[in-house]
């Protein structure tokens, strides 16, 4: 079993419960850990055999365009959206962190993850 990772993509997005981040905005961190059985792709160097970073991160760009008030809703959609896109994917972690959150403390960061096998 092999790991693909797409390590702190930053993305701006309009997510959160208070109208203000519906019309301001934030700076989103976006980190993708894909699990996978990577022996094909490494014996026929073909991208059809592999999981496709660069398809996880556009994922993850799209389903971050699309308002949401909570986090873990952003987070699901780009889970399911990767399933779907990526057969050979057996397990994801996602984690999204949205930078400079308005709270009332110096938080430089809040974020939720999830973990999910494939079906």
């Amino acid at each position: 079993m092999g790991i693909v990772k797409v390590t702190d993509l930053l993305v701006y997005g309009y997510h959160g419960c208070l109208k203000e981040e519906a019309v301001i905005g934030s700076e989103y961190l976006i980190n993708i850990k894909a699990w996978t059985n990577i022996e094909k792709a490494a014996a026929s160097d073909s991208l059809a055999d592999a999981v496709d970073y660069v398809l996880l991160s556009d994922i993850a760009k799209n389903e971050m365009k699309k308002r949401a008030n909570l986090l873990e809703n952003v987070v699901e959609r780009i889970i399911t959206e990767s399933f779907k896109a990526c057969a050979n994917i057996k397990k994801l972690k996602v984690c999204l962190a949205k930078l400079n959150p308005p709270t009332n403390s110096d938080a430089k960061s809040v974020s939720v993850s999830l973990t999910r096998k494939s079906k």
